[in-house]
């Protein structure tokens, strides 16, 4: 097994000016030939979070484990403070090494009861992989300014098998660089609150409960829900499901129910308050494998999200009496407009706090509020022969305006706060050969606004979208012992967005004032073959077993750090090549995601 001693290596390439590959300094291994192999590098392509890493205050491991068989056994330590260190801002970057055989697994790393950072791992391979990966923590500064229980959850099988155990490492590191920093003054956890017992505070929906109650202060100023989900097991792949009407449709289990949308719902009291139309994740291990070695899909090492401005509902929490902060995750369902989903999406959110110097109690208006549910159309076309169904098409739309605002007054005066949301969604999902092959285009585009720290500024507008297409194929043979089973796949994906975080703009306004805008878009195909006896079921994810493809992707980013770009392709086969490698320090162009049916 590969051994990770990747804290020396990352400081050693700290004091050079930037994050080290680890590669020269991990233990090589051989292949089954003998020859040896340099652990892979597989990465997620992202934009430096500083323009240099020197220069730090201080620094230190939060975290170091090795992640085996760990399923419900999830790692647990401390947190502490740096001592005699000044700082502003703080960024975690997370190492990891693996080699052997695994499927990609789930990482949820929790300070006490409120999630900091949800990731997900790469599939590791004999020779091994590892890779590093940066995250700007300084809205969680005070989290960071005392001591937390820290748990990190990585359910993973462990045995003659499963070979491949996750050797993981967090590192702080601290920077005294601006003098602007405002963090939230509490925040607070909509989670299970389970560190007490030393788990994970992840909530399954929707068979868990994800209301909590809270009594706010009475002068809080600012206050922002912030929430991550996910979809797993049976929703891994929500985005290719269709209504429930239709599973039936090829008289097999191919196809999965409650539709191809979902909305994550903040709740407060009951009302709706906000929501997150999520961004598709796919995991190392989603759709083919073969598409994901060494270039790695968009948020893969960090699952993203979202955020709702609820201050205009200060007027209401600031009562001194408790009140409830609640969570759902819905689909579409034809008879009800929104509906249940199959299980389980993981979801979390956290509740952040900004008081009011002044002392006095916040007070506000009545909400005037807009928050219909959305519109849906939908419209089937089933193709039959005289024995059976032979395909299925289905066109799904829908949109939701939403908005809430109240004026809240506090010791500097009454402010009028807003948040407004107003979302699109259209996907096209095409089934054939019984439900085995797929092709999938949607489109979903929102914007949303909050208003600004000063009074007399307009409404700050983000904007998204995030376009998609994929064809999947699939054969498996009456007899897996002689013949493979195959998986034929292509993906074209973008992810647009014009932004400026509501929880970095508070924390850091001037900073955060400028929109980050970023622009990426990823193309595939890989052909993956597979003994399913070779592995006992295992040898799905074993890249030995056979895959061709490759995979290419254009990045372009403007930040607070300035303008990035990246082009990168990758030929993915028995030794994967990145064949393409350009960085630009300036934006680049890039080319448009192709929908099929849709619009643009």
């Amino acid at each position: 097994m590969l051994v990770l001693f990747i804290v020396a290596a990352f400081q050693l390439g700290l004091y050079a000016g930037c994050i080290a590959s680890p590669a020269a300094l991990i233990s090589t291994s051989r292949d089954e030939s003998g020859v040896v192999k340099a652990p892979l590098d597989v990465f997620e392509v992202q934009a430096p979070l500083r323009a240099s890493y020197k220069g730090t205050s201080c620094e230190q491991v939060v975290l170091q484990h090795t992640f085996a068989g760990s399923y419900g056994t999830p790692y647990v330590g401390t947190y502490s403070p740096p001592d005699d260190c000044d700082f502003t801002t703080t960024i975690f970057n997370l190492s990891v090494t693996s080699s052997g055989i695994n499927y990609d697994r789930l990482g949820l790393i929790y300070f006490g009861d409120v999630e900091v950072w949800r990731t997900t791992t790469a599939m590791p391979v004999r020779t091994g992989i590892f890779w590093n990966y940066q995250k700007d923590m300084t809205i969680f500064d005070t989290l960071l300014r005392s001591e937390q229980k820290v748990i990190m959850s990585m359910d993973n099988l462990y045995d003659s098998v499963f070979t491949g155990a996750y050797n993981v490492t967090i590192t702080a590191l601290y920077y005294n660089d601006h003098q602007t920093l405002s963090p939230a003054d509490l925040i607070l956890p909509i989670s299970t609150q389970s560190s007490a017992r030393d788990k994970a505070s992840v909530i399954s929906l929707p068979d868990g409960n994800a209301t909590v109650s809270f009594t706010l202060p009475r002068n809080a100023e600012r206050a922002v829900v912030s929430v991550l989900a996910s979809g797993n097991g049976a929703e891994e792949f929500w985005f290719r499901n269709v209504p429930t009407e239709y599973t039936g449709t090829f008289n097999n289990s191919a196809l999965r129910a409650y539709s191809p949308f979902r909305e994550v719902q903040v709740l407060i009291d009951g009302v709706l308050a906000g929501v997150g139309w999520p961004f598709p994740i796919i995991f190392t291990g989603g759709i083919s494998p073969g598409l994901w070695v060494p270039i790695v899909g968009v948020h893969t090492y960090d699952v993203p999200s979202f955020e709702v401005d609820i201050s205009p509902w200060l007027g209401i929490l600031c009562d001194g009496k408790p009140h409830s902060f609640g969570l759902a995750v819905v689909g579409y369902d034809s008879k009800t407009t929104l509906g249940t989903i199959g299980s389980n999406w993981w979801v979390s959110g956290s509740v952040f706090v900004w008081k009011d110097a002044g002392g006095n109690q916040t007070t506000g208006t009545a909400i005037q509020s807009s928050s219909a549910e959305p519109s849906f159309q939908l419209t089937p076309n089933i193709i039959s022969t005289s024995n059976a169904n032979t395909s299925l098409e289905l066109h799904l739309s829908g949109q939701r305006v939403l908005s809430h605002t109240s004026t809240i007054t506090t010791s500097s005066g009454p402010h009028i706060l807003s948040w407004s949301q107003s979302l699109f969604y259209y996907s096209i999902n095409n089934y054939t050969a019984n439900g085995s092959n797929k092709t999938i285009s949607a489109l979903t585009t929102g914007t949303s606004s909050f208003s600004p720290s000063s009074k007399y500024s307009p409404p700050i507008k983000s904007t998204f979208s995030y376009p998609i297409t994929f064809r999947t194929s699939s054969t498996t043979p009456i007899d897996a012992t002689t013949a493979n089973s195959t998986i034929v796949a292509s993906l074209d994906r973008s992810l647009l967005s014009n932004s400026i975080p509501i929880l970095s703009y508070l924390t850091s306004p001037s900073l955060f004032a400028i929109p980050q805008v970023l622009a990426t878009r990823q193309t595939g195909s890989s052909v993956y073959y597979w003994n399913d006896t070779y592995y006992e079921f295992a040898g799905a994810i074993d890249p030995a077993m056979g895959t061709s493809g490759s995979t290419e992707q254009w990045y372009s980013a403007v930040s607070k750090v300035g303008v990035y770009g990246r082009h990168v392709k990758a030929i993915d086969g028995y030794e994967p090549v990145l064949v393409v490698d350009e960085e630009f320090p300036t934006t680049i162009a890039v080319p448009e995601t192709e929908l099929v049916g849709i619009g643009k």
